[in-house]
């Protein structure tokens, strides 16, 4: 079941990528600062490792929804599409960027990109919220 997904909606998705690393690395940094603070009392001690916990599972939950969008990119598009999807929503790429390792021009990169998403939203179910 599930109703298709929007070409808006696959965007978002894709973009959700960037923001789910940057949440990894808001969770490491607040890890780090943690590790800094010291365990002198056993309470605190125990607050301590409630907080490591909540943001490890963070962090996990982060880096399953990464490797969810992969696999996405992965089975749903294969070649230049794929690799172009790739640069872009992974690896971050700017489109000027894509357009040099593809050899297109700028303004054909970012149609290509366009229009190989247009073609994968129709076929593509609304993924479940996890």
């Amino acid at each position: 079941g599930g109703r298709l997904m929007k070409y808006e909606e696959v965007i978002r998705y894709l973009k959700s990528y960037q923001e789910l690393k940057y949440n990894i690395e808001f969770y490491r940094t607040k890890m780090s600062g943690l590790k800094a603070i010291s365990y002198s009392q056993e309470e605190k001690g125990a607050i301590l490792d409630n907080l490591m916990t909540e943001y490890m599972a963070k962090i996990e939950q982060a880096e399953k929804k990464m490797k969810e969008i992969e696999t996405f990119i992965e089975n749903n598009l294969c070649g230049v599409e794929r690799y172009a999807v790739w640069l872009k929503y992974i690896d971050n790429l700017s489109n000027k960027e894509i357009s040099v390792k593809l050899g297109y021009s700028n303004n054909y990169a970012h149609q290509f990109i366009r229009k190989t998403i247009e073609k994968l939203a129709p076929r593509l179910k609304v993924l479940r919220k996890s």
